[in-house]
C-alpha cells in the first residue's frame, strides 16, 4: 500500500485536494460552478436545471454559479448522490469519479472480515473479481464523499492493498464514422464521395471533412435560427429529444412562439410550404442513419414561420418590419446564426430601427454575448445587389405565375442596405460544376458563396445544368427531394457551417466568425461565362440579356484591400469551406492562453429608474475570484422613453467611478448597448484593479418626463494574463546526515522577463529542524539563504519563505528569470535524519 509520512499527509490536505490513482497520488481542482449528479439529463431538467451534460449513461454534470453551487448540490441530493466535479491540477483533465470504488485487500478477507470492513466504511458489495479484488458502492451513511474515502483507505487502513475510484472516462472512438443515413452519398455539398459527371469536387463544402477535424457533428449548444414558411417540426430527420431550441409564428400581427400559452406545433407547417422545411433540413438535419444530413447535424434549430400570402401574381412572405423585430427580440439570447432564404430586387431596404438592432445583435447578441451572425440569401435574379448600373438591367425571369413569357423588368439601381453591415453577410450560389450558378446574384455586397443547384433563370437553355441539393421535404415525415437549391439553399449550408465554426472554438464572436469563414473560403473554382440567352420565337431579339453587367462581367478574384482577402464578383470572397473554417477556429482555440480567464455575470433587477432624480438607482453584481481586470464590457438592457436623460456609470470595488453615458440630446427610446474600451475608452483605466468584490451600475434619469427601467446588465471580465509562475518538484529523497555539501534540486526556467518577486515552499520531515540550512541560488549566480541552522527542536519544515518573512529574497528582484534555479537543502548535525518530500519555486513576473 502507498504510505505517506503523517506531516506530508497534514500538509497536503490543508493545502490541496487529492486522491489516488494506480497506487500514485494525484491532485485535484474542484470546478467552482460545476457538480456530477447520478441522475440523467432529462431528470434534472425535468426540475429546473437547464445547464446539464450527460457524463456518463446515469450521471449528469451541472453548471451553476459559483455563488449558488452549494446550495444547488444540496437541493440535488433529492435526486440521487451529488458530489463535486473535478479536474486532475496536472493536466486539467475531468476526473469523473463516482460513487464506486474498486478495494484490493492485501490477503483474501475471510466473510466475518468483509463484514467488518462493509461495516466500518457503511458500503454495499457490488461485485467481487477474484478472492482480494471487489467492487463497493458508498452510502449515505459513509460519512466522506469517495475522494476522502480513497485516501483515508490508501493511507490509513492496513488491510488494503490499493484502492481506486471506479471513474468513468469519457473516449472517442478512433475512426470516424461515415453517416449511413439512405441519401447521404447523394449529398455531394457535403462530401466529396459523389460520382458524376456534373459534379466537380470543388464545389462541395466539405463538411465530411469538419466533422473528422471535430470529432463530432457540432455541438447541440449552438442554436440556429431559419426564418422562413414553416418547418414541419416531426421530421424524422429532426424527432431527436431537444432537436428544436424553440419556435414561433405568426397569426395576423400576433407573434405565437413555443413559450405563449397554447402554442400549437402543428401550426408550424402547412400543406405545401416545404421551402423553410428544406432550408432548416439542409442545416441540421440529423444523423441517425435515418433519411438526410445537414451540414451541422449536432447543432439545434429554431425556426421561425412567416404567413404566406397567395394572390394572382403569385406567393409572398408577409415580413414587415415591426413582425422582423419582434423576432429579433424574441432570439436574440437563443441563437448563434441566423439564416433567412428570401429578400427581394432590385431593392430591400430596411428601417433604421431594424438596421440599428441587427448591428446590436451582430456585437452583443446569442446565449454566448458574442453576437449573432446574420446571413442573407443573394437572390436568385442574375442580376447586381447593390450598384447603379449604366444600362437597363434584368431582375426578374420574365415570366407571370403560370409561366408563360411577359418580358423582363430592368432597372438601372440596385439597393440593399443591410449590404456593408458588420456581421451581415450575403450568400451566392455555386453550381456542382464548380461554375457560378446562372441565377445567383452578383457584384457589391456578395460575401461568400456555397454550393446549389443550377438552371438558366430565364429557361431557354437547357444545357446549363447542375445537380440539385438533396433534403428533407414537409409533404410527409418521411418526405425528401433531391432537387432543392437557389441561394436560398446556399444560405442555410452557410449557416450550418457557422454553427461548426462556434462548436470548434464558442470563444469566437459573430464577426471573428464571419471572418474565418471569408479567409478560409476556397478561390479554386470554375470562371467559364455563360453566353448570352438564345432567341425564342416568342421573345426574338433578346438583346436585353446583358447580365453579368460591368465592372462584374468577370467572376476573377481581385484585390480589394479587405482584411480577409481577394474578392470575386461571382463568388465573394470564395465557396465557402467548412475544412477549413474549422480547422482555423481549433488553431485559434489552441492559441489561447491557458491562463486566461473569461468571467461573466448578469443581474436583472427590473428597477424602476426615478425620473429626474440624480441620485437614481443602483444594482452590484458580485465576483470572488481573484486576479486583475485585463479587459472589462458591460451590456445595459434599459427600456426608456428618452435615452437623452439618462446618466450610466460603471462603480468599481475600489471605488473608482467611470461614466458609460452621459446627459445629451439622443431622443432615442431604449439603451440597449455594450461598452467596451473601443467605444468608451473610459474603461481602459480599470484594468490592472483586482476583479474580486462588488461591481455597481449605476443609473440616474435626470430630467422631467421621459421615464424607463434597469431591466438587465451584464459584466465581463478577461482576466489579466498570469504574471507569476510556479514550478514544482518532488524529489523524495533522503537528506544525508552531518554532509556539509548537502543536496541539490533544480528546477528550469523557461519563461522571459524579469523576476519581481521570488516564494519557495518547502516540504521536509525531520525530527530537528534546527539542523538544517537552505540555500536558494538563480541563474545569474546570486546566492540567498533562506534558513540557518539553528537550536530549534521542532520537526518537520513545513513552510513557505516569502519577501514578507524572508527578506534577503529581495536580492532578485530586477534579475532575469529565465535558467536553472538550484535550492540546497543541508544537515549540519548528526543523530536526527530527515527526507525532502517537496519544494516549490514561484515567481511574480516584472510588470
Amino acid at each position: 500500500m502507498a504510505t505517506k509520512s503523517t506531516s506530508e499527509a497534514k500538509k497536503t490536505s490543508e493545502n490541496e485536494i487529492y486522491s489516488y490513482r494506480a497506487g500514485q497520488r494525484v491532485v485535484l481542482t474542484k470546478r467552482p460552478d460545476q457538480f456530477v449528479v447520478r441522475a440523467s439529463p432529462e431528470v434534472l431538467k425535468a426540475r429546473g436545471w437547464d445547464k446539464t451534460e450527460a457524463v456518463s449513461p446515469h450521471s449528469t454534470r451541472v453548471s451553476t454559479t459559483a455563488a449558488n453551487v452549494d446550495k444547488a448540490m444540496e437541493e440535488c441530493r433529492n435526486y440521487g448522490v451529488t458530489h463535486h466535479a473535478y479536474d486532475t491540477a496536472e493536466t486539467n483533465s475531468e476526473f469523473l469519479i463516482t460513487d464506486r470504488i474498486l478495494v484490493t485487500f492485501k490477503q483474501a478477507p475471510s466473510g466475518e472480515e468483509l463484514d467488518a470492513f462493509v461495516g466500518k466504511y457503511a458500503l454495499l458489495k457490488l461485485q467481487n473479481y477474484s478472492e482480494r479484488d471487489f467492487l463497493f458502492q458508498l452510502t449515505d451513511q459513509t460519512g466522506m464523499n469517495p475522494v476522502k474515502l480513497v485516501v483515508q483507505l490508501t493511507e490509513n487502513e492496513p488491510v488494503v492493498e490499493f484502492v481506486d475510484h471506479d471513474l468513468n472516462q469519457r473516449v472517442k472512438r478512433m475512426q470516424f464514422a461515415v453517416p449511413t443515413d439512405s441519401h447521404y452519398l447523394e449529398q455531394w455539398h457535403l462530401h466529396t464521395r459523389r460520382s458524376h459527371s456534373l459534379f466537380d469536387r470543388r464545389s462541395s463544402s466539405r463538411c465530411e471533412g469538419a466533422w473528422q477535424l471535430l470529432d463530432n457533428f457540432g455541438s447541440a449548444e449552438v442554436v440556429v435560427c431559419v426564418t422562413d414558411d414553416g418547418c414541419r417540426l416531426d421530421h424524422r430527420d429532426f424527432d431527436s429529444t431537444g432537436k428544436f431550441a424553440g419556435f414561433g409564428f405568426f397569426q395576423g400581427n400576433q407573434f405565437i412562439t413555443n413559450l405563449s400559452p397554447g402554442a400549437d406545433r402543428a401550426r408550424m407547417y402547412e400543406d405545401g410550404e416545404d421551402h423553410g422545411t428544406a432550408c432548416a433540413g439542409v442545416i441540421g438535419a440529423e444523423i441517425d442513419a435515418g433519411l438526410t444530413v445537414g451540414a451541422a447535424p449536432g447543432c439545434r434549430l429554431l425556426p421561425i414561420k412567416w404567413e404566406l400570402i397567395r394572390e394572382d401574381r403569385g406567393e409572398f412572405l408577409a415580413i414587415s418590419d415591426g413582425k422582423l423585430l419582434a423576432v429579433l427580440d424574441f432570439v436574440a439570447d437563443k441563437v448563434d446564426v441566423i439564416s433567412n432564404s428570401w429578400g427581394s430586387s432590385p431593392q430591400s431596404n430596411s428601417s433604421a430601427v431594424l438596421i440599428a438592432r441587427i448591428r446590436e445583435l451582430a456585437q452583443t447578441g446569442g446565449p454566448r454575448r458574442k453576437g449573432i451572425v446574420f446571413l442573407w440569401a443573394a437572390g436568385n435574379e442574375n442580376c447586381p445587389i447593390q450598384h447603379n448600373a449604366d444600362v437597363d438591367t434584368p431582375f426578374d425571369d420574365g415570366r407571370d405565375g403560370n409561366g408563360n413569357w411577359v418580358g423582363v423588368n430592368t432597372s438601372r439601381t440596385f439597393r440593399h442596405n443591410l449590404v456593408g453591415i458588420p456581421g451581415v453577410m450575403y450568400v451566392a450560389a455555386v453550381a456542382s460544376n464548380a461554375q457560378r450558378s446562372h441565377y445567383s446574384n452578383y457584384g457589391t455586397g456578395i460575401d461568400i458563396s456555397a454550393p446549389s443547384n443550377n438552371l438558366h433563370i430565364y429557361r431557354r437553355m437547357p444545357s446549363i445544368t447542375g445537380l440539385g441539393i438533396t433534403t428533407v421535404e414537409g409533404a410527409s415525415p418521411t418526405t425528401t427531394t433531391r432537387s432543392f437549391g437557389g441561394t436560398s439553399s446556399a444560405t442555410p449550408l452557410t449557416a450550418g457551417i457557422a454553427a461548426l465554426v462556434i462548436s470548434a472554438n464558442p470563444d469566437l464572436t459573430a464577426l471573428e466568425v464571419i471572418s474565418i469563414l471569408k479567409r478560409t473560403a476556397s478561390k479554386d473554382l470554375d470562371f467559364t461565362p455563360y453566353p448570352k440567352t438564345p432567341p425564342a420565337s416568342f421573345d426574338p431579339n433578346p438583346t436585353w440579356d446583358v447580365s453579368p453587367i460591368a465592372p462584374f462581367d468577370s467572376g476573377a478574384f481581385q484585390n480589394i484591400n479587405s482584411p480577409d482577402g481577394t474578392w470575386s464578383p461571382w463568388f465573394g470572397h470564395g465557396r465557402v469551406d467548412a475544412q477549413a473554417a474549422v480547422a482555423e477556429a481549433l488553431s485559434l482555440r489552441r492559441a489561447v492562453q491557458p491562463q486566461q480567464q473569461v468571467l461573466r455575470r448578469s443581474s436583472e433587477p427590473a428597477l424602476p429608474i426615478p425620473d429626474n432624480t440624480p441620485a437614481g438607482v443602483t444594482n452590484s453584481i458580485s465576483f470572488t475570484e481573484s486576479g486583475r481586470v485585463g479587459s472589462v464590457q458591460v451590456t445595459v438592457d434599459i427600456p426608456h422613453a428618452f435615452i437623452g436623460d439618462l446618466e450610466v456609470a460603471l462603480i468599481s470595488p475600489s471605488g473608482r467611478r467611470t461614466p458609460l453615458t452621459t446627459r445629451s440630446n439622443a431622443s432615442d427610446v431604449n439603451l440597449r448597448r455594450t461598452f467596451t474600451a473601443a467605444n468608451t475608452p473610459a474603461l481602459a483605466a480599470l484594468n490592472g484593479e483586482s476583479i474580486a468584490g462588488a461591481w455597481t451600475l449605476a443609473v440616474a434619469d435626470v430630467a422631467a418626463r421621459d421615464t424607463g427601467t434597469l431591466q438587465r446588465w451584464e459584466i465581463e471580465f478577461s482576466a489579466a494574463a498570469a504574471t507569476a509562475m510556479e514550478l514544482e518538484d518532488s524529489p523524495g529523497l533522503e537528506i544525508p546526515d552531518f554532509n556539509p555539501a548537502g543536496i541539490n534540486r533544480t528546477v528550469t526556467v523557461t519563461a522571459t522577463g524579469n523576476v519581481r518577486d521570488v516564494s519557495v515552499s518547502v516540504d521536509i520531515t525531520h525530527d530537528f529542524i534546527g539542523d538544517l540550512s537552505l540555500t536558494l541560488t538563480s541563474p545569474a549566480g546570486t546566492a540567498v539563504r533562506l534558513k540557518t541552522q539553528s537550536g530549534d527542536s521542532s520537526d518537520n519544515l513545513i513552510t513557505t519563505f516569502s519577501p514578507a518573512n524572508t527578506p534577503t529574497l529581495a536580492q532578485f528582484r530586477g534579475q532575469s528569470m529565465a535558467g536553472i534555479w538550484t535550492l540546497n537543502v543541508t544537515d549540519h548535525a548528526t543523530g536526527d535524519i530527515g527526507k525532502w518530500n517537496r519544494w516549490a519555486l514561484k515567481i511574480d513576473r516584472a510588470s
